[in-house]
C-alpha cells in the first residue's frame, strides 16, 4: 500500500504524558520536519494535559485517548506497589483498545515515544493491518522484575529501537542469538535547532524577574522535580554554597506550582515553575546544573551546550555522554567534587567561556537537528522496505 507510486506512508505517533518536557519536543521536531509530500502524520497522547495544547500548535492531527494506559518501569518512574498493578490491569484492557484505534488508522509505520507503550506494538501483530513498529528508547529500563515486562514485549513485537543514548539502548538487553536478529537498532541522539538555540546576548528575562544583580552567578536546573532528576541534591548543595558565595544564584526551573509554594529555600536559591522563554532563560545562566541521580537523557544539557554555556553534571549513564569531562564541563561523583567545580565555573570567567565553546561545537557535531532528522527518517525508510 504505501509503496506504491504517489502513495503516501501513514505514520502513527503515540506519545505517552500530559505533561511538558524533553519526550514531546523531540517527537514535535520529527512530525514538523516530515516530507508533507511522503507522510501522512496521526498523533495519538494517552493522557490528557496541558501538552496536548503544545501539539495542536504543530501540523498533525491529534487524538487523545486516555483509556489507554502506559506500562511503567523504566528508572524514572518510581516503583510502587499500586502502580505495579495498576501496570498488569490495565494492560490487556489497553492492548484491545490501541488493537481497535490501529484497524481504524490503518497506518503504515507506528513510532512509540517511549518503550512504555509497548502495548501498542502488541496490538499492531493483533490487528488486520500489521504495521511496522518503531520505539523510541528515551530512558533505561529498570533490572529484574520491573523491566523485564518491557524487554519481552518490546523486543517481541518492535521492529526497530531508537535509542537517544548508548546507556538507554544497551537496557534493553539485546543479544546477537538468532531470535533477535530481526530487531534493528539506531543510536540517535536528541537534537536541537542549532540556529535557534545559539549563543545570545541576554535579555535579562530571567534576571529581571528575581532581582539578581548584574555579576552575580547564575547557576540553571531546568528539568522536573522529579526524584530521579536529582533537585533534591542541587537544593541541599546550593543552600551550602551560597552562604560561602553569596554572589551564586541557584535557579530550579520546573516545579510544579504547590511545589513552587511548598519547597523552603534561602533567598538565593529560586524555585520556578516551567516556561516557554527557554532560550532567554539560557542566555541568562552561567552555568548550567544537571545533578540526576538516576540514568537518563537530560536535553537541557545540549540545549545549554548549543547557547555555549558549560555544563555541571553528575557521573551517570547517560549523562555522561553529554559532556566531555574538562572539555565542555565537569562531572562530579560527589558533594564534594560538586562544590569544588561550582566554585570553579562560578570564579573563573574564562574557564566558563571556554567550556562553553566547547559545548557549542560538540553540539554542532552530535546534536544537530537536520543531521539527526535526516537519520532518524532514513532509520524510518529502513524499517518499512525489510518487510
Amino acid at each position: 500500500m504505501a509503496n506504491k507510486e504517489n502513495v503516501k506512508t501513514n505514520i502513527l505517533f503515540v506519545h505517552h504524558a500530559g505533561g511538558f518536557g524533553g519526550a514531546p519536543k523531540s517527537m514535535s521536531y520529527i512530525i514538523k520536519n516530515l516530507d508533507v509530500n511522503r507522510y501522512n502524520a496521526t498523533l495519538i497522547n494517552i493522557v490528557k494535559g496541558p501538552v496536548n495544547e503544545f501539539f495542536e500548535n504543530i501540523p498533525v492531527k491529534l487524538i487523545v485517548n486516555n483509556k489507554i494506559k502506559a506500562f511503567h518501569g523504566s528508572t524514572v518512574v518510581e516503583k510502587s506497589l499500586k502502580l505495579f498493578i495498576y501496570n498488569w490491569v490495565y494492560l490487556i484492557p489497553s492492548v484491545l483498545r490501541a488493537t481497535k484505534i490501529i484497524n481504524k488508522l490503518k497506518p503504515d509505520l507506528i513510532h512509540l515515544n517511549s518503550t512504555c507503550l509497548f502495548a501498542f506494538s502488541i496490538a499492531a501483530r493483533l490487528s488486520r493491518v500489521n504495521p511496522r513498529v518503531i520505539c523510541h528508547v528515551r530512558e533505561p529500563l529498570r533490572k529484574g522484575l520491573w523491566g523485564a515486562p518491557l524487554r519481552f514485549f518490546c523486543k517481541k513485537n518492535v521492529d526497530g529501537f531508537i535509542g537517544i543514548s548508548q546507556f538507554d539502548l544497551g537496557s534493553l538487553n539485546i543479544s546477537n542469538s538468532n531470535s533477535n536478529q530481526r530487531i534493528k537498532t539506531k543510536l540517535i541522539y536528541n537534537f536541537v535547532n542549532i540556529d535557534e538555540y545559539s549563543p545570545g546576548i541576554s535579555k535579562n528575562t530571567l534576571r529581571k524577574k528575581l532581582n539578581i544583580k548584574a555579576g552575580e552567578i547564575v547557576f540553571l536546573y531546568m528539568a522536573r522535580f522529579a526524584k530521579s532528576n536529582g533537585w533534591e541534591f542541587l537544593i541541599e548543595r546550593a543552600k551550602e554554597m551560597v552562604i560561602e558565595h553569596p554572589n551564586f544564584h541557584f535557579v530550579l526551573l520546573g516545579s510544579s506550582a504547590k511545589q513552587a509554594e511548598e519547597i523552603a529555600a534561602p533567598g538565593n536559591v529560586h524555585i520556578e515553575q516551567f516556561t516557554n522563554e527557554v532560550i532567554d532563560i539560557l542566555w541568562d545562566a552561567d552555568v548550567f546544573v544537571c545533578p540526576f541521580i538516576e540514568p537518563h537523557f537530560a536535553r537541557g544539557v545540549i540545549e545549554a551546550s548549543a547557547v555555549g554555556l558549560p555544563i555541571l553534571a553528575s557521573q551517570i549513564g547517560g549523562v555522561d555522554e553529554l559532556v566531555k569531562d574538562g572539555v565542555t564541563g565537569f562531572l562530579y561523583n560527589n558533594p564534594k567534587q560538586f562544590n569544588n567545580y561550582a566554585i570553579q565555573l562560578g570564579n573563573n570567567i574564562e574557564l566558563r567561556a571556554q567550556l562553553g565553546k566547547n559545548g557549542r561545537l560538540f553540539a554542532e557535531e552530535c546534536f544537530e537537528q537536520t543531521k539527526n532528522l535526516k537519520e532518524t527518517y532514513e532509520f524510518y525508510n529502513e524499517i518499512l522496505t525489510d518487510k
